[in-house]
């Protein structure tokens, strides 16, 4: 492994970690909650409007690094939040 991939593991190792404490402490808020997908819909909008604002970092459009940055942020968000919902039981 050269340096390069050391560094790459070493930040999706940290990126992994923190989105594993992430949905833990939204685990424990959703236990605290009365309409958990209420909450869950609220926390999408933000990190969807909070994505959509950070547009390119230096006024160019065509940002490729920080768009990708931004996207993989978004579907990684999104794919956490679904899970939570998947865990929701069906209202009666």
């Amino acid at each position: 492994m050269d340096a390069i991939q050391k560094n790459v593991a070493v930040a999706r190792g940290e990126a992994m970690a923190a989105t594993l404490l992430a949905t833990a402490a939204l685990q424990v808020a959703l236990g605290y909650v009365k309409n958990k997908a209420e909450l869950l819909d609220a926390i999408e909008r933000q990190v969807d409007g909070t994505l959509n604002m950070s547009g390119p970092g230096r006024g160019d459009t065509n940002d490729e690094f920080n768009t990708q940055m931004r996207e993989t942020a978004r579907f990684s968000a999104i794919q956490q939040l679904d899970a939570l919902r998947s865990m929701i039981p069906p209202k009666r």
